[in-house]
């Protein structure tokens, strides 16, 4: 197993099924090409995970529900727009790694051997959110969701799971990997 501690989570994922994008030589030429990456990877049940983790705990006190979800006729809020542009990364590098275009293809030479052939994907968002902010938990993933939906059917996942830490941990799909640091 190898250890992460990452944004108050502790994530015990299996030696040789699990990468992360930011370790991968491929992502590191890339990266400071406006290119973003959900934090983790790994492969259970046939299925490919992956997972951004973000804790908003040290910023509790200036956070409103606009810093999360679209309102109609206003700019789309950057916290928003940058779990967009994650997913939407992600999927890209791994959908290129599988069609084994040129920059795919040194992507795929890094993954673990099970995620170098097209799997299904579970793409899951774990938030830590202070508690008068966990109500717009369920308008940010209706609105993630909606404005995804044509990225995320290119790659065959009906959805985005957005879920809080407390959830995620409990959770019997991901309580055998991450636990709460």
């Amino acid at each position: 197993m190898a250890t992460y501690i990452e944004s108050g989570l502790c994530l015990d994922l299996p030696d040789g099924q699990h990468f992360r994008f930011a370790d991968l030589p491929a992502y590191k030429t890339l990266s400071g090409q406006h290119l973003k990456e959900m934090d983790f990877a790994w492969i259970n049940g046939g299925k490919l995970f992956l997972l951004e983790v973000r804790s908003y705990a040290q910023v509790s006190t200036t956070l409103t529900g606009a810093d999360f979800v679209p309102v109609t006729g206003h700019p789309a809020p950057h916290r928003y727009l940058a779990l967009i542009e994650k997913v939407t990364d992600s999927l890209l590098m791994m959908l290129a790694s599988w069609a084994g275009s040129t920059c795919g293809q040194s992507i795929r030479d890094a993954l673990p051997t099970g995620a170098k052939k097209r799997l299904p994907m579970k793409l899951v968002i774990a938030v830590d959110l202070p508690a008068h902010l966990a109500i717009h938990l369920q308008g940010l993933r209706d609105s993630l969701n909606d404005r995804l939906r044509g990225r995320i059917a290119l790659a065959d996942v009906s959805s985005v799971v957005l879920i809080d830490y407390a959830r995620l941990v409990a959770n019997p799909m991901f309580s055998a990997f991450i636990k709460m640091q």
